[in-house]
């Protein structure tokens, strides 16, 4: 998978030692042509956290980025899932919590819905979960940009990913 882009963190002051973190996350595609957003609402270091993030996270020891986000699609949106296609990478920094983001990038297909089951962390950060038009997604990420903090990076770093996906979609139509 490609490097898409890379990105700097202009929000929080520069740290001097970076650890690195994999995550995989998915653009999660139900029945309706809808996509999975998670909405992030808490306090915690990065400040407050009002804003919305494709579901995602962290790979474990052992498994691969791919079987990261299909574990990621079961655990925060509760649906199993199909690869249709590797969408690409995003390397980018956290400055505040000193680490150095590679995140992968898949599309995915929902073929059964099930219950969510959030780790203690999700529990904490994650409102609800909303299916929205690739469109509105697009458009709730532009308004992102306007935000300061981790919002605005998470935002940056997602667009892209969702011009992507829209300008493979308008192709296949």
């Amino acid at each position: 998978m490609r490097i898409i882009k890379s990105l700097k963190d202009d929000e929080y002051p520069k740290a001097a030692l970076y650890h690195a973190r994999i995550a995989a996350r998915g653009v999660c595609v139900n029945a309706k042509g809808e996509i999975a957003l998670t909405h992030l609402l808490a306090d915690d270091q990065f400040g407050h956290r009002d804003y919305y993030e494709l579901p995602g996270g962290g790979k474990r020891v052992g498994e691969t980025v791919l079987e990261s986000a299909i574990r990621e699609m079961e655990e925060e949106v509760g649906v199993k899932v199909k690869l249709l296609n590797k969408i690409g990478i995003i390397h980018d920094f956290y400055n505040l919590i000193k680490q150095e983001n590679y995140s992968y990038y898949y599309l995915f297909k929902v073929v059964k819905e099930g219950k969510r089951h959030f780790e203690e962390r999700e529990a904490r950060l994650i409102n609800k979960i909303v299916w929205v038009p690739l469109e509105t997604a697009i458009n709730l990420y532009k308004e992102q940009l306007k935000i300061k903090g981790v919002g605005l990076l998470v935002a940056r770093r997602e667009l892209p990913i969702l011009e992507l996906v829209a300008k493979s979609f308008d192709k296949s139509a």
